[in-house]
């Protein structure tokens, strides 16, 4: 859940995310086929990236296979399903008290948009994060900083200043 929180990256792509993916000295995963077919390289922070150091040393089932995210009920196998991951994200949010009607790990993804948005990130880099080719698309994420961009809106020509 904290790569999904603190890389915005979609459920597919935390599926597919294999050990070679991950630049531990760079502190940076690389999302290899990701929607458009491109790959993108998204920051490991600190806590994600120790996180993910603990899981893969001493909690990932012992197997050949390269996908970092395995079934831990036998047969061991890379997890195949999308509903899986959206399972375990709405588990664990209810248990932490958010409840939520309906979503997954999109939420996650959606959560770290508005974050940075209501954070004054600039929106190529949010759109880039997220692996938007168009800024047209992460534009849905800058409705919720309404009040931030009146902020900055510049007056009217004709107007009162």
């Amino acid at each position: 859940m904290l790569l999904l929180v603190t890389t915005g990256m979609r459920n597919k792509e935390l599926r597919q995310l294999e050990l070679d993916d991950i630049r531990w000295r760079a502190e940076e995963l690389v999302l290899c086929r990701t929607k458009g077919n491109r790959d993108r390289i998204v920051p490991l922070l600190a806590e994600a990236g120790a996180a993910l150091a603990e899981y893969v040393l001493h909690a990932r089932p012992l197997t050949n296979d390269r996908r970092i995210f395995l079934s831990l009920v036998p047969p061991t196998r890379a997890l195949a399903y999308s509903s899986t991951v959206s399972r375990i994200v709405r588990t664990r949010l209810q248990r932490a008290g958010i409840p939520i009607t309906r979503g997954g790990a999109h939420l996650l993804r959606h959560s770290l948009a508005t974050r940075l948005v209501q954070a004054q990130r600039p929106i190529k880099e949010v759109a880039d994060l997220l692996g938007h080719q168009q800024i047209d698309t992460t534009s849905i994420y800058v409705k919720v900083a309404v009040t931030q961009l009146s902020g900055v809106a510049l007056p009217f020509p004709g107007g009162e200043s």
